[in-house]
């Protein structure tokens, strides 16, 4: 039961959270205010008979290792990660990722004074009492496992569907390569190192678009946010256009059903919680699309993102799941935030709607416009983002984006056509009535229209 609700990937994920909380002790140990990751690396290696994860992440005190790391969860005595921005509530995570994994394994942990080797042996489930052995070892042995303080955890005899997914470099590796990418593409970005089978994980960024001063028409496009502190939860969002919207070409193939869907892979809301994405460019009702007054995810809002970080020293109040990759739905605090997040998003879908064909006057608003990682916590300090109590009686902080409309947005006895025609019919029109002029599909749709409308005026 203890690894049936836990999914192969999540397990691996779970070891590796273990090596980042080891990254926020060792800065609570140095005084460090700021989570800093530069210098800090995780290696992971996975073939068909072992799985093998090494870092240099300050190891497991041997007191913990007793008390609590190798302990089938958490007890009311263990205060060690209290004050610290961790996701680990339960202390399940590196037992259930390693018998989830096979039956036999063994952990070496190098922490300051303390150098030793717990192995858990193939006939842990038959012995009647939870107990493993450990050895102390010896300067002699660093060099085979560690180059620094840090953990080596060796997992050996795995189950064999577990085997056979690891034998797969095209497509389970594969797949995990993203999967950390998505997952921890920001601190990667901060300077951790996780390398997968010796090839290096990639960061990770979300930049979101906003203007400069108030641009010589005096229209700006700036992004939504919003801040706030919710029982001990430090909460900022931001939701914006990480590029413009769609342009002609992108329209065109969209109606013709050609649109890939790669190109909108970076849109969506992704959810943080203290510094692991456990929600990633979602587009679902999860972050509120579908969800009146918000549309459904569409490709015409490929240009929307936004990002929404959870930070907290009670990792219980954070809305994550169990496996620390999922969103719990039902928590209050998610669920107050979440109304903010489609508050957000609708501003940025109407003015989608408003500025649907594009036009030289649309590209004009995001020529002067820079880009803000919104991947970064804090950035609501940043002096591009102007903070202010816009709702009487909230303690929140907002910055409410007044985006331009249109000149011809105000008259109401304009509508949009949208339709779909085949592609040789459109190329002789375009050769036969426009001399083969570089028109879109969208502007031989507007001269055909023109050409029947001025007939009955």
């Amino acid at each position: 039961m203890l690894t049936r609700d836990i999914a192969l990937m999540d397990a691996i994920m779970d070891l590796l959270d273990n090596c980042i909380d080891g990254v926020h002790r060792q800065n609570k140990r140095k005084g460090v205010i700021q989570n800093s990751y530069e210098g800090f690396y995780s290696e992971i290696i996975i073939n068909q008979n072992e799985f093998i994860l090494k870092d240099n992440c300050g190891g497991i005190p041997l007191n913990v290792a007793k008390n609590y790391a190798f302990k089938m969860g958490r007890s009311d005595e263990y205060h060690d990660d209290d004050n610290l921005e961790t996701v680990g509530m339960y202390g399940i995570g590196m037992k259930r990722a390693i018998f989830k994994m096979g039956i036999e394994a063994e952990v070496i942990s190098f922490h300051e004074d303390d150098l030793f080797k717990v192995r858990i042996p193939d006939t842990w489930s038959t012995v009647p009492d939870w107990y493993f052995d450990y050895a102390i070892l010896t300067a002699n042995d660093l060099n085979t496992y560690l180059d620094a303080p840090g953990t080596h955890v060796k997992i050996t005899k795995l189950h064999s569907n577990i085997s056979a997914q690891f034998k797969d470099s095209e497509g389970f590796i594969k797949d995990l390569s993203v999967m950390l990418r998505n997952h921890y593409g920001y601190i990667v970005q901060q300077g951790f190192v996780i390398m997968l089978n010796g090839i290096k994980i990639q960061p990770l960024e979300i930049n979101i678009i906003t203007s400069i001063g108030d641009g010589d028409t005096g229209k700006v496009i700036r992004p939504y946010v919003y801040a706030t502190t919710i029982e001990d939860v430090n909460v900022e969002a931001i939701v914006g256009f990480y590029r413009p919207p769609a342009n002609e070409e992108e329209i065109e193939q969209e109606l013709s059903g050609e649109y890939a869907k790669s190109q909108s892979e970076n849109a969506g809301i992704t959810v943080i919680c203290n510094d692991r994405v456990v929600l990633y460019c979602d587009k679902t009702f999860l972050t509120g699309w579908g969800e009146p007054p918000v549309p459904k995810y569409h490709t015409q809002f490929i240009a929307i993102a936004g990002v929404v970080h959870f930070r907290s020293n009670n990792p219980i109040k954070l809305p994550v799941t169990t496996t620390k990759r999922g969103l719990d739905t039902s928590s209050a605090i998610y669920a107050e935030v979440k109304n903010k997040i489609k508050e957000g998003i609708r501003y940025f879908t109407l003015f989608t709607n408003n500025w649907k064909t594009p036009s030289e006057e649309r590209a004009e608003l995001f020529k002067s416009a820079v880009k803000i990682n919104a991947l970064i916590p804090g950035q609501t300090k940043s002096p591009l983002i102007k903070l202010e109590n816009a709702k009487r009686g909230e303690t929140a902080l907002y910055q409410i984006p007044d985006l331009p409309k249109p000149n011809d947005a105000i008259n109401e006895t304009l509508v949009t056509i949208s339709f779909k025609r085949e592609k040789t019919k459109v190329q002789a029109i375009r050769e036969y009535f426009l001399d083969g002029e570089s028109k879109s599909a969208t502007e031989v749709g507007a001269w055909c229209f023109d050409q029947i409308s001025s007939q009955i005026e």
